[in-house]
């Protein structure tokens, strides 16, 4: 296995461990957003269910109808008020997170397309070294054959000692 080859395997490798990273912070993005919507609920629930037992304790007691009947309608008002700001609150929230994974997604598309045509460049490069070295293999066996073939000839001409014909 050659340098280049364990070079894109580290890329790749690389690559996979950043869309792993990404995906983990994409599900704790999601669960956060559950974990939002959950106390939401919970929230208005709790609101839904004091306004009805102060409803349900102003019923019993009726002592002071009026200021008690101001007294409800005021916390109503203040009850609807604070459930849209919570509501806004959530919904800016959430939607600056559909925002960032909108981006993050596209960063990511981006960071993907860049390491095909990376990889691309890469297996490019080494055909092309792989042909110039099967090239150069080749020049080098042409000569060998060439050599030996001269070496041979040259023994041939030159006459033999007398302490080689021994």
């Amino acid at each position: 296995m050659g340098t280049k080859d364990k070079i894109l395997i580290l890329i790749v490798a690389a690559w996979i461990g950043a869309a792993v990273y990404f995906k983990t912070t994409a599900d704790r993005l999601f669960d956060r957003i559950d974990e939002l919507e959950l106390e939401q609920a919970k929230h208005v629930q709790d609101v839904n269910d004091e306004f009805r037992k102060d409803l349900r304790t102003l019923n019993l007691q009726f002592i002071g109808r009026g200021k008690h009947l101001r007294k409800a309608q005021k916390d109503i008002v203040a009850n609807e008020q604070l459930i849209r700001d919570v509501s806004d609150s959530l919904s800016r929230n959430i939607a600056s997170v559909q925002i960032n994974l909108d981006e993050h997604s596209r960063s990511t598309d981006n960071k993907f397309s860049e390491v095909d045509s990376d990889i691309k460049a890469q297996e490019d490069r080494f055909n092309s070294f792989k042909r110039r070295s099967n090239r150069q293999l080749g020049d080098i066996d042409l000569r060998l054959a060439t050599v030996e073939k001269d070496v041979a000839d040259l023994n041939e001409r030159v006459p033999k000692t007398e302490k080689e014909k021994e």
